[in-house]
C-alpha cells in the first residue's frame, strides 16, 4: 500500500510538472505574441515618424531651395535686362546704319540701273544688227539652196524615169524568155515521159516472157520437189518469198533509179538553159552595171564638189562667228570691267554725288556736243556715242578732279617745302652744331665775327 501511495504520489508530481511546464510555455508564447505585437506597433510608428521627419525635412529643404531660385531669378532678370538694353541699343544704331544703307542703296541702284539700262539699249542695238546680217545671208544662202535643190531634183527625175524605162524593158525581155523556156520545157518533159514509157513497156513485155519460162521451170523443178522431199518444198516456199521481197525491192529502186535519171536529165536541161540565159543576163547586167557606175561617180564628183563649196562656205561662217563671238565677248569684258570700275567707284562716292550722280551742264547742247550736230562726222562716228553721253559725264568729271588734286597735291608739296625750310632755318637758329657753323648763318657771332656776308651801303660822314 505504501508503494501505491508512493507511486500515486510520483505520478501526480509528475502531472504538475506537465502540467506547470504547459502554463509556463503558455505564458512564454503570449509573452511572446505581445513582443511581437509591440515589435509590429513600434516598427509601424517607426516607419510613420520617418515618414513625417522625410516629409518635414523636404518642406524645409524646398523652402531654402525656392529662396535660393528666388535669388538666382532675380539676378538672372537683371541680367537679362542689361543685355536687353544693350541689344535694344545695338538694335536702334543698326536700324540707323540699315536705313543710311538702305538710302545710299536706292541712289547705288538707280544708277546701277541707269547704267545697265544704257548697256542693255547697246547690246540689243548691236544684236539687232547682227541679227539682220545673219538673216540677210540666211535669205541669199537658202535662195542659193533652193535653186541648187531645184536642179537637182530636176536631174534626179529625169535620171529616174530611165532608170525606170530600162527596168521596164529588162522585165518585158526576162518575161519573154521565162515563156520561151517554158515553152522548151514543158515540150522536153513530154518527150522524155514517152520514151520512159515505151521503155518501161518494153522491159515488161521482157520480164513477163522471163517470168513465164521461170515459171514453167519452178512447176517442173516443184513436182520433182515435192516428189523428193516435203522439206526441200518449205525451202523452196521460202526461197520464193525471198524472191517476190527481192522482186518487190528490184522494182522499187528501179522505180528510183528512173526518177532519178528523170531528174538527172531534167537538171542538166534546166543548167545549161540556165546557164545560157544568166550569161546573157550577166552581160546586160554588167553593162547596165558599169554605165550606172560611170553615172554615180560622176554624180558622185558633183556631190564632192558641192559638199567641198557648201565645207568652205560653212568654214567661213563658222570663223566669221567666231570672230563675232570674240568681239561680243571682248565687249562684255570691257562692259564687266567697267561695271566692276563702277562698283569701286561707288564705295568710294561722297553723299553728293550718291544723290547726284551726273552733274548738270552749264553749256547749251549744240557747244556741248558739236560732232553730235555736224551731219559730216555723224557718218563716221559709232551709233554708241549718245548713248555714252552720262558715262563720258562721270569719266569727264572724275579726271577733272584727278588734275584738281594733283594741282593741289603740288601746291601742298611747294607750301611743305617752304615750311620745312622756315622750321630749319629756326631750329639752326636756336641750335649750334658743325652743320650750322659750316653753313652761312648771320645770327652766329664768334669773337665779334660772323661768316655770312653783310651788307655794305655808303657810309655817312660823322659830325661831331
Amino acid at each position: 500500500m505504501a508503494k501505491k501511495g508512493k507511486k500515486e504520489k510520483g505520478v501526480k508530481t509528475e502531472a504538475q510538472l506537465l502540467k506547470e511546464e504547459e502554463a509556463r510555455r503558455k505564458l512564454m508564447e503570449e509573452a511572446k505574441a505581445k513582443a511581437k505585437e509591440k515589435q509590429l506597433i513600434e516598427e509601424k510608428n517607426s516607419k510613420l515618424n520617418n515618414l513625417k521627419i522625410q516629409a518635414r525635412w523636404r518642406e524645409i529643404m524646398k523652402d531654402v531651395k525656392v529662396k535660393e531660385l528666388k535669388e538666382q531669378v532675380e539676378v538672372l532678370h537683371q541680367i537679362h535686362e542689361r543685355h536687353m538694353d544693350r541689344k535694344n541699343a545695338a538694335t536702334a544704331m543698326l536700324e540707323r546704319d540699315l536705313q543710311e544703307a538702305e538710302e545710299q542703296f536706292g541712289t547705288a541702284l538707280q544708277a546701277h540701273c541707269i547704267n545697265t539700262d544704257t548697256l542693255i539699249d547697246l547690246q540689243l542695238a548691236r544684236l539687232n544688227t547682227l541679227e539682220n546680217q545673219f538673216r540677210n545671208e540666211l535669205g541669199l544662202l537658202e535662195a542659193e539652196f533652193h535653186t541648187e535643190r531645184a536642179k537637182l531634183q530636176t536631174q534626179s527625175a529625169l535620171e529616174k524615169a530611165e532608170i525606170l524605162g530600162i527596168i521596164a524593158r529588162m522585165e518585158l525581155e526576162f518575161q519573154e524568155t521565162e515563156a520561151d523556156a517554158k515553152h522548151e520545157y514543158s515540150s522536153q518533159k513530154d518527150d522524155i515521159k514517152n520514151k520512159n514509157l515505151e521503155e518501161k513497156h518494153a522491159l515488161r513485155i521482157q520480164l513477163e516472157g522471163t517470168v513465164e519460162d521461170l515459171w514453167r521451170q519452178f512447176q517442173a523443178a516443184l513436182n520433182q520437189y515435192n516428189s523428193s522431199t516435203e522439206e526441200r518444198k518449205r525451202q523452196f516456199e521460202d526461197l520464193k518469198q525471198k524472191d517476190q521481197k527481192n522482186a518487190k525491192e528490184i522494182e522499187q529502186q528501179m522505180k528510183k533509179l528512173i526518177k532519178l535519171q528523170e531528174t538527172i536529165a531534167h537538171f542538166k536541161a534546166k543548167l545549161s538553159n540556165n546557164s545560157k540565159e544568166y550569161e546573157e543576163r550577166n552581160k546586160t547586167l554588167r553593162e547596165e552595171k558599169e554605165a550606172i557606175q560611170a553615172h554615180f561617180q560622176a554624180l558622185k564628183r558633183r556631190m564632192n564638189d558641192f559638199r567641198k563649196n557648201e565645207h568652205r562656205r560653212l568654214t567661213d561662217l563658222t570663223l566669221l562667228s567666231s570672230k563675232v563671238l570674240k568681239d561680243l565677248n571682248t565687249k562684255v569684258e570691257k562692259a564687266e570691267m567697267i561695271i566692276k570700275l563702277a562698283e569701286m567707284n561707288r564705295k568710294l562716292e561722297t553723299e553728293t554725288e550718291k544723290v547726284i550722280p551726273f552733274y548738270a551742264s552749264s553749256l547749251a547742247e549744240p557747244d556741248l556736243n558739236p560732232a553730235l550736230h555736224d551731219p559730216a562726222l555723224q557718218s563716221i562716228l559709232p551709233k554708241e556715242l549718245p548713248a555714252m553721253e552720262q558715262f563720258n559725264k562721270r569719266f569727264n568729271k572724275v579726271s577733272l578732279d584727278v588734275l584738281a588734286l594733283k594741282k593741289k597735291k603740288e601746291g601742298l608739296q611747294e607750301e611743305n617745302a617752304n615750311l620745312r625750310s622756315i622750321l630749319r632755318q629756326y631750329l639752326d637758329g636756336i641750335s649750334l652744331n658743325e652743320d650750322v657753323l659750316n653753313q652761312l648763318n648771320p645770327l652766329v657771332v664768334v669773337n665779334g665775327r660772323t661768316n655770312a656776308p653783310l651788307k655794305t651801303g655808303p657810309q655817312r660822314p660823322y659830325n661831331a
